[in-house]
C-alpha cells in the first residue's frame, strides 16, 4: 500500500533547523516507523529495542545484522550508543519503541541525558506505549525533560484518507464505513486488506478476531494488557461496561459491584494517562457526563469480541461468530454517529463553533420515560444557529417521522430558545419516504460530500 498524507508531520519535521531530537508517540500499527523511515530516509539508523531481551543481546544481535555500520558490540547501550553519536554524526539515530528501555536498561536514561547534551545529535524516539511515554518525554521528573525539539503525537489518518485509500482498494463506500467504524484510521490494517486475496468484509472481520487463530484478538489483548500492567482486568472490565452501555460513572461502578469512589482513580487514567476514553457532556453544557470509549478498535474489540472469548475457547465458534455479526451492526449504527459529526464541518449551513451530543429531560413527562438524546448537535454561538441531526444505520427510512421526533427533542433544548434558527438534517443508508424541512444525507450523498 503506499504512502498516505501525514503532511502536517513532514512540515513539522521540515521546519526544524539543525540537529534536533524528535520523540514520535501513537498507538501500534498507527504508522510511526513508517513516518520516521520515509522522512528522514537512507540518513536513519533505526535501532529497535525488543522488551524481552538484555541490552548486551540487543546490541549484539544489531551489530551482527548491520556490519556495515562497523560499529563494536559493546556491552551496554550507554557506550554503544556513544560510539554511535561519535562516529555517524551525519545521521539520524532511531531508537525505536522506546519505551522498552525503560525495562531493560531504565539507568540508560540518565545516559542518555548525559550523550544528548555532549554530543547534540540527530536523534527521533518512538514510543507506542502511551502512558510510559509520556513519563520518559513529558514529565517534569524524567531526566530527558526539556531535552526534545519536538514532540509529534501522531494520530490516527481521519475520514477522507481513509475513503481515498478504500477507493484506491476499489471497495464500495458502505464498506468504507463499515471498516472505519472498526480499525479508524490505523493504516497497518488497511495495508493488510490491501494484501487480502478475494476480500470479504465478512469473512476478513470474522477470520481475523472469531475464528481460530483470530490473530487481532490477540494482538487487541496483548496490547491492552501491556499497557495497563498488573491491574488489566479492572481496566478490562471498566471498559467492558462502557461497550455495553454503563456510560455514567454510577453505572460503571455498578456494572462492577463497586462504590463510584473506588473507580474515580481508574476512570481518570484511561482518560489521562492512557488517553483511551473521554468524557462528554452535552454540547449546550452540564455537568452529567457520559463515558465513552475514544479508539475505534478498543471500542469495537469489547463490544463485539472480548464478551464471546468462553464460547471461542470451548470450539463454539458458530455461535460466537453468530453474535459476533449481530453485535457488530449495533457497534457500526453507533460508530455512524461519529462519523457524522466529522462530516458536519463539510456540510452544515453555517460555520459551527461546537459539535458534539447532546441529551437530556423532556419536561412534562414522567420519570423513566422523560429523556431525550441527539445524536448530533452543532451551534453557532455568534449567529445562534443550531443543527440537529439523526444518524440512522438503516435502509428505507422514513425521513418524515424521524424529523417530526427530532423536532420534539430539539424543542426540549434549552439553548437560545425562542430566538435560535433551526436546521436538521438525517443520515441514512437509503430512505424509504423523504421529507422537505431537513437536509437529507444518503450513503450516495454522503460519498459526494466526502469527495
Amino acid at each position: 500500500m503506499k504512502f498516505y498524507d501525514r503532511k502536517k508531520e513532514f512540515k513539522a519535521l521540515s521546519d526544524l533547523r539543525g540537529p534536533a531530537r524528535i520523540a514520535v508517540v501513537g498507538r501500534r500499527r498507527i504508522g510511526k516507523t513508517t513516518l520516521v523511515e520515509r522522512f528522514f530516509g537512507k540518513r536513519a539508523i533505526t535501532f529497535f529495542v525488543p522488551s524481552e531481551k538484555a541490552q548486551r543481546m540487543i546490541i549484539q544481535d544489531w551489530v551482527r545484522e548491520h556490519p556495515d555500520k562497523h560499529l563494536p558490540a559493546l556491552e551496554n547501550f550507554k557506550d554503544f550508543f556513544e560510539q554511535v553519536f561519535l562516529h555517524h554524526k551525519d545521521s539520524v539515530v532511531f531508537i525505536d519503541e522506546f519505551q522498552n528501555i525503560t525495562n531493560v536498561a531504565p539507568s540508560f536514561l540518565y545516559d542518555l541525558q548525559h550523550l544528548i547534551d555532549k554530543h547534540h545529535p540527530d536523534l527521533v524516539v518512538t514510543g507506542s506505549l502511551i502512558s510510559v511515554m509520556k513519563g520518559v518525554v513529558e514529565a517534569y521528573k524524567s531526566p530527558l525533560y526539556g531535552r526534545f525539539d519536538l514532540i509529534i503525537k501522531l494520530k490516527e489518518l481521519d475520514l477522507l484518507t481513509v475513503v481515498e485509500i478504500c477507493r484506491d482498494m476499489g471497495l464500495s463506500f458502505e464498506n468504507t464505513l463499515r471498516l472505519y467504524s472498526v480499525f479508524g484510521g490505523i493504516p497497518k490494517y488497511y495495508d493488510l486488506i490491501s494484501r487480502s486475496k478475494g476480500f470479504d468484509i465478512n469473512e476478513t472481520l470474522a477470520s481475523w478476531f472469531i475464528l481460530y487463530p483470530h490473530p487481532l484478538f490477540e494482538e487487541v489483548r496483548t496490547m491492552l494488557k501491556e499497557e495497563f500492567g498488573s491491574e488489566f482486568k479492572t481496566y478490562f472490565t471498566i471498559l467492558y461496561a462502557i461497550s455495553q452501555g454503563s456510560n455514567r460513572s454510577s453505572e460503571i461502578a455498578g456494572a462492577l459491584g463497586r462504590k463510584e469512589t473506588d473507580i474515580t482513580k481508574y476512570l481518570a487514567n484511561l482518560k489521562d494517562e492512557f488517553e483511551i476514553i473521554e468524557r462528554h457532556v452535552p454540547i449546550t453544557g452540564g455537568r452529567r457526563g457520559h463515558y465513552t470509549i475514544k479508539d475505534k478498535m478498543t471500542a469495537f474489540w469489547f463490544k463485539t469480541v472480548w464478551k464471546h472469548y468462553s464460547l471461542m475457547e470451548t470450539g463454539q465458534e458458530r455461535k460466537a461468530r453468530s453474535l459476533f455479526e449481530r453485535d457488530m451492526q449495533g457497534h457500526i449504527s453507533r460508530a455512524f454517529e461519529e462519523i457524522v459529526r466529522e462530516v458536519i464541518p463539510l456540510m452544515s449551513p453555517f460555520e459551527p463553533m461546537a459539535i458534539g451530543r447532546q441529551w437530556g429531560r423532556m419536561p412534562g413527562m414522567p420519570k423513566g420515560s422523560d429523556q431525550y438524546e441527539i445524536d448530533v448537535m452543532a451551534i453557532n454561538d455568534l449567529t445562534g444557529e443550531a443543527l440537529f441531526v439523526e444518524c440512522k444505520w438503516q435502509d428505507d427510512v422514513d425521513a418524515r417521522a424521524v424529523l417530526e421526533n427530532l423536532k420534539r427533542k430539539a424543542a426540549c433544548v434549552d439553548w437560545n430558545l425562542g430566538n435560535r434558527r433551526e436546521h436538521y438534517a438525517i443520515f441514512a443508508k437509503s430512505f424509504r419516504r423523504r421529507t422537505t424541512g431537513a437536509k437529507l444525507v444518503n450513503l450516495n450523498e454522503l460519498q459526494e460530500i466526502l469527495s
